[in-house]
Parts: structure tokens; C-alpha cells; sequence
């Protein structure tokens, strides 16, 4: 009996051990232009304006440290001196600063929307957007103060034509080392077919050895890779061109090679995808293309077709997590009149024991 009862205490008043909190936060979206039918003077944006509003405002309420912007933001794709991407992007950031992010760093990334312009069928490299990106996010602080850039001095194994940190560089948060990629860097490397440089290229010779360096760095615990385009196919829908494949096998391999990366973080396919890469079950490549631009037509999920971001915690001791938010795509994917729902985490997710509510990744 005195056992028993003795029993009874300890269950009663035993300890809680609370789930450790994320050291960093970051959300993640991207592909939110509209289609080329649907650009109208009225929306000089070109954004899917409701869902980019939402997100920022469902992102907000996460309070995450950073929030980036995965590329594809605006429509241009347009054969001029970048004037149609800065006019577009500066109207983009117009709505952008309507919404209060508290103490979230927005950080943008380029896109093949952002960087290419369309010749016909031909989608081609732009000299003149290199120029107009990078004031752009200099201009409103769209990119982390301190960051590490791949170009400049009398080294350049990249073979980058112009590259000045706009859109590849890295830099640190505490034990997390983010990397941030251009993946249609200006590269001076032809293409025989058109004989201008190919696009879908990244700085491979830079990134290798910028992910050698986390790795050899006791203070980094975990390493997370962001771009535009995709490297692989996802595994539940078929999208555009991905990373170019002259550099994407390599990269892939690379990033698999480096036990610190937790994810290769992208867009460019309208949809939602997590999918490990080749060789390996880890790192995972997350697709978060569903941030409001036309989703593709053969994404089929379970749970339904939905618009949203990713949200990932990162610990101490580098593991991490990783939940889509979504909503429910409307019958009119850009409609003004229809107020889209607040996102809420992906059903098909379950809670990861001692963590937080996520994939681990």
C-alpha cells in the first residue's frame, strides 16, 4: 500500500521535460507571379497579390527569423535593359512593406523570372538584370548584412561573368550557415545551341568550398542551401527545367557529401514537394513553389492542391524540422474577391517525438 501510494506521488508531480525551442527560424516561398495572361495594368506587381499578402501576414505570425522569398516573385521575362524588373519589382515591394513583419528579416532571391527574358519560345540569359537585381535588394535591405561573396579577386574558377553577391552568398545565424544561390548565374559558359551562356548554372567552385568550410567549423552545427530552381525532379509532380544538368549531378552529390546540410531549399515547380536527393535519404530537396503562381496541373496531392511556405526550426544540436503551411487553392488562383484562408500545417505531417510538430529533416 505505501508503495503504491508512494507510486501515485511520483506520477503525479513527476517532471515535464519541456521540448527544447529552435535556436533559428526561417520561412520559405516562392513562384508567386501571376501568368503572362493574367498581367494587368491594374496589378504593376505582377504578384498573385492575395496570396502574397497572406503569406506575409501567416509568416508574421510564425515570427521566424527570416523569411525568404524564393524568386519567380514577379512576371518580366521581358527582352529589355531590366527596366520591366524594376519596375515590376519595385511595385512587388510597394505591397510587400503594407504588411508589418515584426522582427522577421525578408531576404529575396532571384528567380529564372527574375534574371531571363523570353525570345519567342527561347528562354535566354539577360546581362542587364544582374545590374537592376542587385540594386534592388541593396536598396531596401533584402539581403543579410555580413554576408560571404563568390565573386572578386584574381580567382575566378566560377567562370561568373558578373556576380556580386545580389544572388550567391552565404552567411551565419548563430550555429546555422545559410547559403544562398542564384541558380541562373551569369557563368561564362556557352551554350551550343544558342551560343549565348547557358542559363539554370550555379557557382559550383564557390559553393563546394564555402559548404567545406561549415563543415570544418565546430561552431556550425547544420547547414541550409537555398535557390530558385530545383535539382531534381519531386517526387509527386513533373515541372520545368531544373538546375542545368552539366552542374546539377555534381551539386547534388556535393550536397549529399557534406554531413551538415539538412536541405536543399527551392521552388521554381508550382507545388509542394519533399523528396530526398539522389544516393541518399538525407539532405532532403523542399519544394515550396506553391506560393501563389498557377499551380501545375499534374499536382495531385492527398490532402488537395494548396497554396502556402515552408517553416523550418533548426537546434542546437543541428537537427531540424521542416512544415508546410498550406491553404486550399481557389477556383480563380488570383482572385481578388475570395479572401484566402489562414494557413494551417500540412495534415499529412505528424508530430516528431521531442521536436516540434514537422518532418524532420
Amino acid at each position: 500500500m505505501i508503495i503504491s501510494s508512494l507510486l501515485l506521488t511520483l506520477t503525479a508531480h513527476r517532471l515535464v521535460v519541456p521540448a527544447p525551442k529552435p535556436v533559428v527560424t526561417f520561412a520559405f516561398f516562392g513562384c508567386n507571379r501571376v501568368d503572362a495572361s493574367d498581367v494587368t495594368p491594374q496589378n504593376p506587381s505582377t504578384a498573385n497579390v492575395p496570396q502574397l499578402i497572406q503569406n506575409l501576414k501567416d509568416v508574421a505570425s510564425l515570427k521566424p527569423n527570416y523569411l525568404f522569398v524564393g524568386g519567380d516573385l514577379v512576371m518580366n521575362y521581358a527582352d529589355d535593359k531590366g527596366e520591366t524588373l524594376n519596375r515590376q519589382a519595385e511595385a512587388w515591394y510597394s505591397l510587400v512593406k503594407t504588411v508589418p513583419m515584426g522582427g522577421t528579416d525578408l531576404i529575396a532571391i532571384p528567380g529564372n523570372h527574375e534574371t531571363n527574358r523570353k525570345v519567342g519560345d527561347a528562354k535566354l540569359t539577360n546581362p542587364y538584370t544582374v545590374s537592376v537585381w542587385q540594386k534592388f535588394v541593396k536598396s531596401h535591405g533584402l539581403t543579410p548584412k555580413g554576408a560571404t561573396k563568390p565573386f572578386g579577386g584574381d580567382q575566378n574558377p566560377n567562370e561568373l561573368a558578373d556576380e556580386e553577391g545580389g544572388g550567391n552568398y552565404s552567411f551565419n545565424r548563430g550555429p546555422v550557415h545559410f547559403v544562398v544561390l542564384n541558380t541562373d548565374s551569369p557563368i561564362s559558359v556557352s551554350d551550343p545551341v544558342t551560343g549565348l551562356p547557358k542559363i539554370g548554372l550555379v557557382p559550383l567552385a564557390w559553393l563546394i568550398n564555402d559548404m567545406d568550410e561549415a563543415e570544418q567549423n565546430r561552431a556550425i552545427t547544420s547547414v541550409f542551401v537555398l535557390g530558385h530552381r530545383n535539382l531534381v525532379e519531386p517526387a509527386t509532380v513533373k515541372g520545368d527545367a531544373p538546375v542545368d544538368p552539366s552542374v546539377a549531378d555534381q551539386m547534388a552529390a556535393a550536397l549529399v557529401g557534406h554531413g551538415k546540410v539538412r536541405a536543399y531549399v527551392c521552388a521554381h515547380v508550382h507545388a509542394l514537394d519533399i523528396c530526398p536527393l539522389p544516393g541518399a535519404s538525407r539532405p532532403l530537396q523542399t519544394t515550396f513553389g506553391n506560393g501563389g503562381s498557377k499551380l501545375e496541373k499534374n499536382w495531385k496531392p492527398a490532402e488537395g492542391r494548396t497554396f502556402g511556405f515552408g517553416y523550418f526550426q533548426v537546434f542546437a544540436d543541428g537537427t531540424a524540422t521542416v512544415t508546410p503551411y498550406v491553404r486550399p487553392e481557389p477556383a480563380d488562383y488570383q482572385s481578388p474577391d475570395v479572401a484566402p484562408a489562414t494557413a494551417r500545417p500540412s495534415i499529412w505531417l505528424k508530430p516528431t517525438e521531442g521536436k516540434s510538430f514537422g518532418k524532420k529533416l
